[in-house]
């Protein structure tokens, strides 16, 4: 199986590097991801300007850094870097979850897997819970406290076969299976659920004359069947989501 990596946390992240290690066993593994952070950037493309692709080692993994977002990454990597598509896209692991609505729109790991859905493949994705403190040292120093990496790569050392034998292995149309894991996992058992319907408000506040990112409280969707509840409940989420669906609502 052909497999294709990208992520929007960059490849610095430790939990990028470990899905590289576990699926080049589970695969032919291609690497292309962005040389930079870009969270929240969705499945935006870049239109205007010039993309650069470099090519980088990752653990023993070769592989091309691009300076654009998650979606340029995997267009790039289809038509223009592989020498024959992949059967499947992965995005992740990410920091951090990706759960309800809102956040499925506003997530760069998603968007990667939407490209790939309209390119007609596959896809998963990968989002990872984590403590407030893990996330702070993350985005403050980009690094995670010892104990707490370990706890994460367990948890993905032991859920990302299951995944592939439970849910990958049998997938052969172009949707999108997204994986919610829990900080601290409770089972393997993975529940399948539906997008919750959580909608976040404000996102950015002012500082002097300059607005910055800085996401607001808001309400999640508490039924028992969303992403959300199965998360908080300490078990992993398993989520369809067909974009082939969007537009086929009937007219009255």
């Amino acid at each position: 199986m052909r497999i294709l990596l990208t992520n929007d946390d960059s490849h610095d992240s430790p939990l990028f590097l470990l899905a590289i290690e576990v699926l080049r066993e589970l695969g032919d593994l291609s690497v292309v991801v962005p040389a930079q952070e870009q969270s929240w950037k969705g499945k935006s493309m870049t239109r205007f300007g010039e993309l650069y692709v470099d090519r980088i080692d990752l653990r023993g993994t070769a592989g091309w850094s691009v300076s654009g977002t998650p979606a340029d990454c995997v267009s790039l990597a289809i038509y223009n870097l592989m020498d024959a598509p992949p059967d499947i896209v992965v995005s992740g692991i990410n920091i951090g979850l990706n759960t309800g609505v809102g956040f499925c729109m506003a997530s760069g790991t998603l968007g990667a897997c939407f490209e790939a859905n309209i390119a007609r493949i596959p896809a998963i994705a990968l989002s990872q819970a984590m403590t407030y403190e893990d996330h702070k040292a993350w985005y403050t120093e980009r690094v995670f406290a010892a104990d707490s990496l370990t706890r994460l790569e367990t948890n993905a050392r032991r859920l990302l076969p299951t995944i592939w034998e439970n849910y990958v292995r049998t997938l052969d149309s172009p949707v999108t299976w997204s994986f919610n894991i829990p900080d601290h996992c409770k089972s393997l058992e993975l529940i399948k659920t539906r997008l919750g319907q959580t909608f976040y408000q404000q996102c950015f506040s002012q500082r002097g004359d300059q607005y910055y990112h800085d996401l607001q409280r808001f309400e999640i969707d508490p039924s028992p069947d969303s992403d959300q509840s199965v998360v908080f409940a300490g078990k992993v989420s398993a989520t369809h989501i067909d974009i082939g669906e969007i537009g086929q609502g009937r007219h009255e």
